[in-house]
């Protein structure tokens, strides 16, 4: 009789080692593809704003960027827009709208995340002109 206690013993104690060895598997798993949405809401805005803060912008892409040691990479489109309007119905020209994708690809799980500006083109050029009156008149 207690031999049969012992092995009914063991084996509860085996079912809730079980349940809880996936448990952390579960919570292990988790954590990294945490990990990997952190590092791709990253490369997105490095990207985006690396790509939005060019002094001339081109239509273009996709640039690809190589992956980190996470395998976290992104892909840039830049679109020009040519029928883009105002709330007032006026056609803004010499806008661009440029799309990042940050994608993963961890062991067969894949995660994407998207993230997207409008830029108008001459906003970082520097203007030229005549100089300067001696004096600031």
């Amino acid at each position: 009789m207690i031999l049969m206690e012992l092995v009914v013993a063991i084996a509860i104690f085996g079912m809730v080692a079980l349940g809880l060895m996936r448990a952390l598997s579960i919570g292990a798993q988790t954590a990294v593809v945490g990990q990997l949405e952190l590092r791709m809401l990253l490369r997105l805005q490095s990207t985006l704003t690396e790509y939005s803060k060019v002094q001339r912008i081109e239509e273009g892409g996709p640039f690809n960027s190589d992956p980190d040691e996470f395998g976290v990479f992104t892909v840039t489109d830049i679109v020009k827009l040519d029928k883009l309007e105002n709330a007032d119905g006026q056609i803004l020209q010499d806008m661009f709208h440029i799309i990042v994708r940050a994608e993963y690809d961890n062991f067969g799980t894949k995660g994407e995340m998207t993230a997207d500006t409008y830029r108008y083109a001459k906003l970082y050029q520097t203007q030229t002109g005549a100089p300067a009156a001696p004096g600031g008149q």
